[in-house]
């Protein structure tokens, strides 16, 4: 009798565990492939699929017009000219492949993309990109243009006299910029903005700007147009004369997060230099900031305001703030490595009490039997 309800009270305690794992597991797996699917790319469900620059300017030209569509590369796709993303046309760009991401090489002295008015590209997992030793800017958007960065790069860039002014070796920006992941790094600029030259509205929400060389502003350079900045980092840039991270001139640079960190100007202003405008006088102290009268680097001052602003500390680097944390400071990859270590740890606690319990089940069936 007593052993019954010991075998009853076990197999109870096992179905119950085992249900709970079941559902702790499927719950993890359900968040991660959503973190996942929000994070990594896009949907290649209903996407058009291309192998070389004719399929591709084909599949551009017949997408339905202001309708959001994807294509996706088949393998890596060089260009004799810019790749052009047209009027009222939404496109993602993404890759067809499990691990990595496809080229879009670009064709010496051109730009890799050029984002026209009115005209929307979505990059979502691919490489734009020129060959070594191959000069042309990555990405180019008009002033009515739309670009988002979701994930991959825009890498490998160089803005040298075949383009006009020499300025934005990655991304050369009067349009409309967002970039909430993915990389601008190893691009080169002659003059200005080694990584991102903007003078339209650049809004970075997360991902890297690093490894940018120009004379001014290693990893952007922002003229006259808002740059806002809530998450992200800005690392690893190298300007030849000044702002090594971010050259600041007029306009608005309004920072509440991400990192401004670890940047390098031969001249003045390792991370920020803020020109006014005026005489371009005042050296940042410690390489850190150059104040002005357009910004003032110690204000957390918010998005809808125009009068600028930033947030720095002692150390030179930008304090993390509320909005956009989460992408600025987590990557794919650990957001995987939380969502299976949630999952381990919770089904480590439920296994723990259902032991205890199984444990005092068991003891309190044994002193019955004594008694």
């Amino acid at each position: 009798m007593h052993v019954v309800t010991v075998f009853n009270v076990s197999r109870k305690s096992s179905l119950l565990l085992a249900s709970l794992l079941i559902v702790v597991l499927a719950s993890s797996l359900f968040v991660g492939s959503i973190v996942v699917g929000s994070v990594s790319g896009a949907s290649l469900e209903n996407a058009v699929h291309v192998k070389n620059e004719g399929e591709l300017e084909d599949a551009i030209k017949n997408l339905a017009k202001n309708t959001a569509s994807t294509i996706a590369l088949d393998n890596d796709i060089t260009l004799t000219k810019p790749l052009k993303i047209p009027y009222n046309k939404d496109i993602t760009l993404t890759s067809n492949k499990d691990i990595g991401y496809y080229r879009l090489i670009g064709a010496n002295g051109y730009r890799t993309i050029e984002v026209e008015d009115y005209g929307v590209l979505r990059l979502d997992g691919v490489i734009v990109t020129h060959e070594k030793g191959v000069s042309g800017i990555g990405v180019g958007v008009f002033r009515n243009g739309h670009l988002f960065l979701y994930g991959g790069e825009i890498s490998g860039n160089t803005a040298d006299n075949h383009d006009y002014a020499c300025r934005g070796g990655g991304v050369v920006n009067s349009g409309t910029f967002e970039m909430h992941g993915g990389k601008i790094s190893g691009n080169k600029a002659l003059y200005y903005g080694g990584g991102v030259d903007n003078s339209g509205t650049f809004l970075m929400y997360g991902g890297e700007i690093s490894g940018n060389t120009a004379d001014a502003g290693g990893g952007v350079y922002n003229v006259y147009g808002p740059f806002r900045m809530f998450g992200g980092k800005i690392t690893g840039n190298t300007a030849n004369f000044s702002g090594g991270g971010v050259f600041h001139y007029c306009g608005v640079f309004d920072r509440q997060g991400g990192v401004i960190s670890g940047n390098t100007a031969r001249n003045v202003g390792n991370d920020v230099y803020i020109d006014d405008g005026g005489d371009g006088s005042g050296a940042a102290e410690g390489g850190n900031v150059q104040p002005s009268d357009n910004v003032s680097p110690f204000d957390n001052v918010p998005p809808s305001s125009g009068d600028g602003g930033g947030v720095v500390n002692d150390d030179n680097e930008t304090s993390v703030g509320d909005e956009g944390w989460f992408v600025g400071v987590f990557s794919l990859k650990d957001v995987v490595f939380i969502c299976v270590g949630v999952g381990v740890i919770v089904v480590g606690v439920v296994v723990a009490v259902l032991l205890f319990t199984y444990k005092k089940e068991l003891e309190f069936t044994k002193s019955k039997k004594v008694r």
